[in-house]
């Protein structure tokens, strides 16, 4: 088979139009989606899915060795007790602490001013947090105002003014402000921050200082005392970065995860919220009668602070919309030690490069999928799919620690498929109906699939491409139709010839034949086209459908002689010519009105063999009512299935070698 180049052209043209088309629509997503992403307009999608991740986590076995020392409702109401807890009390209960042999004690209570104000038991508490040098005291950090100057925090106690080593900040935690329209939540814990120095912080001069938070002194005093101190890597991967123990931990960038400019002063963390609710704790009261278990402290973190409904003390985070200070402190803490001891690797993002790959890959699978899924029952199973393998590619990474978009992918993958499907849908429909116009009622259902499925190679333009090929043709038409028709009359007549027609284009679609045309009682069929065979095999099977097909028409003849018998119709024979060779398969007629057709000496030869000798039966089946015959091209294909018989030569016009022409009589049984 040979193609014409300039149809050729035409058609690689077209394809790479329908890519070209498709590709753009997937730019042009990706480009939408990342100007989106780069707004922010997607933070509060993808937190709702970090926020899911987090609560679906697997949680810590236990929270060893932290204890929390709580002020409960209970205590703020005993009659022993008084709120805030003045002084001298606050002195008895750390120094009972402290005879349980913790590791360290972080008070987070602030003690700026004496309680009472009077100053009643502030010695005791000063000589109490002087002499155990493992109580961490708590402040607040200074702020710089918009107008260029300075809001003051809560200082710590003065007693401890200047050593920086007792003192941290605990108002550590970041709210995610602007993200959600709900209460922002905190999911962010500030490590390392640097205040503004003032006179009650141990300096005379305004500067900057770096100070640790309540959570990180506690735990690096912690380790301290196991031989782990905190470093600078070699080579810091940040400014920011320091090692603790088995990990380096690294700031969190101003973009982030799902974070679009952040503020990222000091050294934050993201939490994990990995650690379980189940604190050992303590009530004041309990501690202040001495029921303390022997052993309970021993070398153990214990965090002193308030868990009381009446003082508002709760923070809103993926886990709870009312959790505990003091329980956000210890998880925090347990969060660093486990980092520092066990290895776990805090949570990490990609760059802004590997997240934009990241959706460009979503981005150029949805217009894939777009592209190359038709089928609507497999466009959902796929999406579906797809939708699955992202979340649990999103899943395994967050277990893995870490965080990648999931929001940003579905909405590059989403637009990206539903756009190139109506594009693609809108092209198909356009070339289905070019196609369908010229085949309608002339193919099988399988040859409609597989040229619509070639439609390709098949269709230069708005027309089929004019192709050399080789191809079966069949001819048949009835005996004595003439006769026949002078008999009944013209509505009786059509309806006869119809039933006739009906019959055998089911035999011809049936063995994958193409109808190419009716003229009066005769029909012309093609086996082999309008899709191009090649190889001797595909050659074959078109000669051998051919001969089938006409076997099935003599069989489909007899029973409908047998049915026009029972309804006084007449019945009538039929003769087949079927011979195989090169033809030109096309399309004529105007743009509005093309008819799909065959030219060639193979179609006059398949002719020709239909009308040789009409007179001529096999003397073997004299009552046959279907005569079959092929010309030697065509036997040659399918040599030794078909019992035939020579039946002579003929001489075609214009041609100088004969035509040996054989009778089928049947199919050979293997």
């Amino acid at each position: 088979m040979t193609q014409e180049k300039p149809a050729s052209k035409s058609i690689l043209r077209r394809d790479l139009s329908s890519h070209t088309v498709s590709q753009l629509i997937t730019l042009l997503v990706l480009m939408g989606i990342l100007f989106i992403k780069h707004e922010g307009w997607l933070q509060f999608l993808e937190f709702h899915a970090y926020d899911h991740l987090i609560r679906e986590q697997p949680k810590a076995v236990n929270t060893d060795p932290i204890v929390l020392v709580e002020m409960t409702e209970a205590d703020i109401h005993s009659p022993s007790l008084d709120y805030p807890i003045h002084d001298d009390k606050l002195a008895e209960l750390l120094t009972m602490l402290e005879h349980g042999g913790p590791s360290v004690i972080g008070l987070d209570i602030w003690r700026d001013i004496p309680v009472p104000r009077s100053g009643v038991g502030l010695e005791q508490l000063n000589a109490t947090l002087t002499s155990f040098t493992n109580i961490i005291a708590i402040f607040t950090l200074d702020t710089v105002t918009p107008d260029g100057g300075v809001h003051l925090g809560i200082s710590p106690p003065r007693v401890l003014k200047g050593q920086v080593d007792r003192i941290a900040f605990n108002d550590n935690f970041l709210t995610d402000e602007g993200v959600e329209n709900t209460t922002p939540k905190i999911r962010r814990s500030l490590l390392l921050a640097e205040d503004v120095v003032a006179e009650d912080r141990g300096s005379k001069d305004r500067g900057t200082k770096s100070y640790d938070s309540l959570p990180f002194k506690l735990a690096t005093f912690h380790l301290a005392r196991r031989g782990i101190e905190m470093e600078r890597p070699p080579k810091p991967r940040d400014p920011q970065s320091f090692k603790l123990g088995k990990v380096v931990f690294d700031a969190v960038r101003a973009n982030d995860g799902a974070y679009v400019g952040a503020d990222t002063n000091g050294t934050a963390i993201m939490l994990d919220f990995r650690s379980p609710t189940n604190f050992v704790r303590l009530s004041f009261s309990s501690v202040l009668a001495g029921k303390i278990p022997n052993g309970l402290l021993k070398d153990k973190i214990v965090i002193v602070g308030m868990n009381t409904p009446s003082v508002s003390d709760e923070r809103v985070t993926p886990m709870n919309r009312q959790h505990r200070g003091i329980e956000l402190q210890a998880q925090t803490v347990h969060q660093i030690l486990r980092h520092a001891l066990e290895g776990e690797e805090p949570l990490e993002s990609w760059s802004d490069w590997a997240e934009g790959a990241w959706i460009l890959l979503w981005c150029a699978m949805g217009g894939a999928m777009g592209y190359w899924v038709r089928s609507p029952w497999l466009f959902a199973p796929v999406a579906l799919a797809c939708a699955a393998c992202l979340a649990g590619i999103v899943w395994f990474a967050f277990a893995a620690g870490l965080w990648i978009p999931a929001i940003a992918p579905v909405a590059a993958f989403v637009p990206a498929a539903t756009l190139v499907t109506s594009y693609i849908s809108f092209h198909e429909k356009k070339e289905r109906g070019q196609l369908m116009q010229l085949f309608s009622k002339q193919v099988s259902p399988d040859i409609a699939k597989a040229l619509w499925d070639q439609r390709h190679e098949f269709l230069a333009g708005q027309r089929p491409r004019t192709q050399k090929l080789t191809a079966t043709v069949l001819f048949t038409d009835l005996e004595g139709f003439s006769t026949t028709s002078e008999k009944l009359a013209p509505d009786l007549l059509m309806d006869w010839l119809n039933e006739y027609m009906e019959t055998m284009a089911t035999a011809i679609m049936s063995h994958q034949g193409v109808i190419e045309k009716y003229i009066g009682d005769a029909i012309m069929a093609c086996f082999g086209v309008p899709l191009a065979r090649t190889s001797p095999e595909e050659l074959a099977t078109d000669a051998r459908n051919a001969i089938r097909c006409a076997l099935d028409m003599g069989r489909r003849m007899k029973a409908l002689n047998a049915d026009w018998q029972r309804r006084d119709l007449p019945v009538c024979g039929m003769r087949i010519g079927i011979h195989t060779g090169p033809l030109v398969a096309g399309s004529l007629g105007s743009n509005e009105r093309q008819e799909y057709t065959v030219l060639g000496d193979s179609v006059n030869t398949a002719s020709r063999l239909e009308s040789f000798d009409k007179d001529w039966v096999d003397p073997d089946s004299p009552d046959s009512l279907c005569r079959i015959l092929v010309s030697e091209a065509t036997l040659d294909l399918v040599r030794g299935e078909f019992q035939t018989v020579r039946v002579g030569t003929m001489i075609l016009k214009n041609k100088n070698e004969p035509v040996t022409i054989y009778c089928v009589r049947s199919e050979v049984k293997v």
